[in-house]
């Protein structure tokens, strides 16, 4: 269900009211170790002593405000208006706490995590769940974003970093078969490598050069021919693995109380989140999730898929997701010097 907010949200002081409210309430929390991996990541409980000390202590509240007060200048700065999408959007009224969900950073995490405080038990397919953790309909979610007592965060990371990710997880592993190589590789193709698409008779119909007959990729798109094609698409058929998080999330029609960077979070962000989500006991473990079978995405195998790239596409590619870059305070530059 999308709601189309005809005007951008007025922010103010007020972002951080919430905040304040949920940091007075928390006495004790777990020490916890928040592990990013690349199939739509995962976190990981790590059994401790309890700390006494609250996290008013350890969370800088000029950050939070910084972060935040970012948000609220390129809303205005380019007025934002985008659809607000119920599905989007993960809720507990148990915790009165809100999150939108961003697939390749900590979506599968976080959802089974309200999974949890919901008491819904499942093993795998956890995307399944996001409609039943989803507000009840549309006035609900209008309700609780308008709710000022409702913690409302999301997590982002490096937006490079995530397409990097995508492409690695869900299409250049060809190990095992994904909606999205099954979906994109063709399109891909049909703009990289058109004479795919001349019947050969000898070497058969475009599914069968493309394809095994379990429908893994036997032909995979380079990142290079993956970025060609995504450029070329308009920006309203972006696919959620990718598409911009101030977009999805629809960041500027609603006041945010907290962003978790999770390429540059502290424990103590960490501590802070989980604990509003009934997360602080002794023992509390998820299991693993399947990561990338060549380790996780950072900043050396980012520069290493960019490096594919020349100068003019890594441009048009930031250009792509310039309003992220600048509403979450990402760098450009530290990437520029992978493409000679």
């Amino acid at each position: 269900m999308k709601i189309l907010l005809s005007s951008t949200t007025t922010f103010s002081g007020l972002f951080l009211d919430n905040y304040n409210h949920h940091l007075a309430s928390l006495t004790s929390v777990t020490t916890l170790k928040f592990q990013v991996d690349d199939n739509y990541q995962n976190y990981e409980w790590l059994e401790s002593e309890s700390e006494s000390k609250t996290s008013e202590e350890s969370i800088n509240h000029q950050n939070i405000e910084t972060s935040l007060q970012r948000v609220a200048s390129i809303c205005e700065k380019y007025n934002i208006t985008t659809n607000l999408e119920q599905s989007h959007f993960l809720y507990s009224s148990k915790q009165n706490i809100l999150f939108c969900w961003i697939r390749n950073v900590a979506s599968t995490s976080f959802t089974k995590l309200f999974a949890d405080i919901r008491a819904i038990h499942v093993t795998g397919n956890y995307y399944k769940l996001i409609n039943v953790l989803a507000p009840k309909n549309v006035n609900e979610l209008l309700n609780v974003i308008d709710d000022p007592t409702v913690f409302k965060f999301l997590a982002v990371r490096h937006p490079f970093e995530r397409l990097v990710s995508f492409y690695r997880s869900r299409i250049e592993d060809n190990s095992k078969y994904t909606d999205q190589a099954w979906i994109f590789a063709r399109k891909i193709f049909y703009i990289t490598r058109p004479n795919l698409f001349r019947f050969n008779e000898s070497i058969g119909n475009v599914l069968q050069q493309i394809f095994y007959n379990d429908r893994r990729l036997k032909l995979v798109p380079t990142f290079k021919e993956f970025i060609i094609w995504l450029l070329r698409e308009p920006e309203e058929h972006d696919d959620p693995h990718w598409r911009q998080y101030h977009s999805h999330c629809s960041v500027c029609q609603m006041r945010l109380d907290y962003i978790l960077k999770l390429d540059n979070y502290s424990i103590h962000d960490v501590h802070y989140i989980f604990s509003l989500m009934g997360s602080n006991k002794k023992q509390r473990k998820l299991p693993k999730l399947a990561r990338n079978n060549k380790g996780p995405t950072n900043f050396a195998l980012t520069c290493f898929y960019l490096s594919k790239l020349s100068k003019n596409i890594l441009s048009k590619l930031f250009e792509r997701f310039k309003v992220d870059f600048e509403m979450f305070d990402y760098n450009y530059d530290v990437y520029k010097p992978c493409v000679n």
